[in-house]
């Protein structure tokens, strides 16, 4: 079973922060947990992800569907069919959620998914809830709360698939939240991990990849923070480089056999201003990462430099 993790929690946390320094701290602390990673509640209604035929349901049907798009004319799209899950909008809430067809082949993977969509929109519709209940009893208008997360394949192994959860939401204040997470499927033993739990531990991997990673990181906020406004933060606000705690780890692969790169996510306020948006880095498998790797699951990585 799948440990259960607020995703709005996290966006409140947030959005209730004072400074950047807080904002980083609270963004990074759980950068690794997938929203809505949990079973949903009791009383929430089940959100079935099914598979479908037609392109779109009847308007108002609540039941979540798929469509696989493996004609998609796009290359990427070939190589990445999905499976589209409609979007269910009420004055209370907007709420899409949607994975890959390679996810929906996996029966055990589409039903680990299919609860966290269950637990995300349980989630948003309690806090949307009570928001509304606060908003309009202070005389404001409500505006309603939305979750969006979108899952993509990152590497899709023989043994292994990797995901990335691109999610974005908005639960009041002054602006949404948005964000990466990863979802590492073991299909010989039918669980999922995250894709720092196939290393030994987050301060080995960093000591692995703290050089490279920051020498890359540097070059890109370069790029980014001279178009990007500051959010009153000051000129060193994001000036460290942070901690693999702090990031999304999500194993890929170039050669389709072996995890072969990894990818590390950083959100708002990790690496950079709200406005600078999210980092994405990739490095090459090298020895030292190898080496982090817990011995259990090294068969599954390659070093290629």
């Amino acid at each position: 079973m799948l440990a259960r993790v607020s995703v709005l929690a996290l966006i409140t946390s947030v959005a209730a922060c004072s400074s950047p320094a807080d904002m980083k701290q609270a963004a990074g602390a759980q950068a690794e947990d997938s929203p809505a990673s949990v079973q949903g509640s009791p009383a929430a209604p089940p959100v079935q992800v099914t598979p479908q035929a037609s392109a779109v349901p009847p308007s108002g049907n609540k039941e979540m569907a798929l469509r696989a798009s493996a004609n998609a004319p796009d290359a990427q799209a070939k190589a990445n069919p999905s499976a589209e899950a409609v979007k269910d909008r009420t004055d209370l809430y907007l709420f899409r959620y949607n994975y890959p067809a390679a996810a929906a082949a996996i029966p055990a993977l589409a039903a680990a998914l299919d609860r966290r969509a269950a637990a995300a929109k349980a989630e948003l519709v309690t806090g949307a809830e009570k928001d509304r209940k606060v908003v309009e009893e202070s005389g404001f208008p409500y505006n309603p709360h939305s979750f969006s997360q979108k899952w993509k394949v990152a590497a899709d192994l023989p043994n292994w698939i990797s995901l990335t959860g691109a999610f974005s939401s908005y639960a009041g204040g002054a602006h949404g939240n948005f964000g990466v997470t990863s979802l590492v499927w073991d299909k010989q033993a039918g669980k999922a991990l995250r894709g720092v739990d196939l290393f030994i531990s987050a301060p080995a991997l960093n000591e692995a990849i703290s050089q490279r990673y920051c020498k890359q990181l540097n070059l890109k906020r370069a790029q980014k923070s001279a178009a990007a406004q500051p959010d009153n933060a000051g000129p060193d606000a994001f000036a460290e480089c942070p901690n693999v705690t702090e990031l999304t780890v999500i194993p890929g692969s170039a050669g389709g056999r072996k995890f072969d790169r990894i990818g590390f996510y950083a959100g708002p306020y990790v690496a950079g201003s709200y406005a600078e948006g999210g980092y994405e880095v990739t490095l090459e498998m090298d020895k030292a990462i190898l080496g982090a790797v817990k011995p259990e699951f090294r068969s599954a990585f390659r070093a290629v430099r």
